[in-house]
């Protein structure tokens, strides 16, 4: 595409009126979904030719909306048979009371998210713990925000947490018991610091003791033996998804066999799939049409610009570059798109491993610093939306900023340290 000033206006535009509405979530009487504002930037490139259809599709990645597709079904399916709601009385009878289901909700999400993918992670524990508050009468927001949260610290422990990290990992060929090893300590007191953030900002929310009495957990179960069949299923696709490098599987073709092979056994697919959060699906699609259209603009390179300088310097400054380069970009592109963007800097510059390792973990807790940086905030949004739940942009910012700050800080130093 043609990168004239004009153009570079008119891309402009189109972002900051998309990024707006996002913000804004309602124009008048009209409610604005999140993917509905992320589509209607992709359709203005598209009329106004700055994007052709071909390259759109082009910088749709496939693999990412398989995964979500596959995964998607697999929860809906959980759903049907009652195993969501058998799980979240569990997770409340072993809590006992609202802060400890904070804390533990945080340790079993950052634990889970290092070693799966923390995307199917949350679209696992949104609707977990949104059962959970209302069976307890709890507000839900204090722990969509900790699902968020935790699932982007955890998954900076190990090159398989995240698709950045991912990304980073071929890229890179980074060590992974180097990674784990600088990343262990930073990733536990992310999560100690995520608690005592959130525990503060909601208080009023999280203090006292659970309300009423809960049910027996095997109620909850409406096709014990479909719940047994998908719960089978489930963990066969988190084995493919651990042992994913040795087998040459992608994950995402893992997530598509789970998904089929519990549509399969779904006595309602019909219903499952009309269930499974399209909308979700659809914001990813436009999001990459729409952030792969800005990095070809070149209005980035107006952010990448400040940190060009030091990325690649010796010592502390390199690092600090890295993390707050992570921290302004991401929140403009999302991680995932920055990394993408980042990786052909970094080669080029034959980085080593300390370089890529603050590249994965810079860009991974910058992603908690607003509602945009991490695709994992976005999915349990959504999530939480089709649910009857929600939390506004502020919101989130409201424990984002802080928990964001907080952990890069410590991740930074600890970087800086032992480099």
């Amino acid at each position: 595409m043609a990168t004239t000033g004009l153009v570079q206006l008119e891309v402009l535009a189109i972002f900051v009126t998309v990024f707006a509405l996002i913000v804004l979530r309602r124009v008048g009487r009209f409610k604005i979904e999140i993917w509905l504002a992320m589509l209607l930037g992709a359709i203005l490139f598209l009329t106004l030719g700055i994007v052709s259809l071909g390259d759109a599709f082009r910088l749709i990645n496939m693999n990412i909306l398989a995964f979500l597709f596959g995964t998607f079904a697999m929860v809906e399916v959980m759903a049907q048979t009652g195993l969501l709601q058998y799980l979240a009385i569990r997770f409340l009878r072993t809590a006992k009371t609202p802060a400890r289901l904070l804390l533990i909700t945080l340790i079993f999400v950052g634990f889970a998210s290092a070693f799966l993918v923390n995307d199917a992670v949350v679209l696992v524990m949104t609707p977990i713990a949104i059962s959970a508050c209302a069976f307890s009468k709890v507000r839900t927001v204090p722990y969509l925000l900790a699902v968020a949260l935790a699932s982007n610290i955890g998954s900076a422990l190990t090159p398989i947490g995240n698709p950045q990290n991912i990304l980073i990992k071929i890229a890179s060929s980074t060590d992974t018991i180097y990674w784990f090893s600088r990343m262990a300590l930073p990733t536990v007191l992310g999560i100690c610091s995520a608690y005592f953030i959130l525990r503060w900002v909601y208080r009023k929310d999280v203090g006292g003791s659970f309300s009423g009495e809960l049910p027996e957990p095997g109620t909850m179960l409406t096709n014990r033996t479909g719940a047994i069949a998908i719960g089978v299923i489930a963990v066969a696709t988190v084995l493919g998804f651990l042992t994913s490098d040795l087998t040459g599987v992608p994950i995402a073709m893992v997530a598509l066999a789970g998904g089929f092979a519990a549509l399969l056994i779904s006595s309602e697919r019909g219903k499952a799939v009309k269930e499974i959060d399209w909308g979700t699906l659809i914001f990813f699609a436009a999001m990459f049409i729409v952030m792969g259209t800005v990095a070809s603009s070149g209005l980035l390179d107006y952010l990448f610009a400040p940190f060009t300088g030091t990325l690649f310097a010796s010592g502390s400054s390199s690092v600090l570059s890295i993390f707050g380069m992570s921290l302004l970009v991401s929140q403009v592109t999302s991680n995932v798109p920055f990394v993408a963007i980042a990786l052909p800097i970094f080669l080029n510059a034959k980085a080593g491993s300390a370089k890529w390792l603050s590249l994965a973990a810079g860009s991974t807790l910058a992603g908690n610093a607003t509602l945009l940086g991490a695709a994992a905030n976005i999915i349990v949004l959504e999530a939480a939306e089709r649910r009857g739940s929600s939390f506004s942009y502020a919101e989130f910012l409201k424990a984002g900023i802080p928990v964001a700050l907080a952990t890069s800080a410590i991740t930074a130093i600890f970087l800086i340290l032992t480099a």
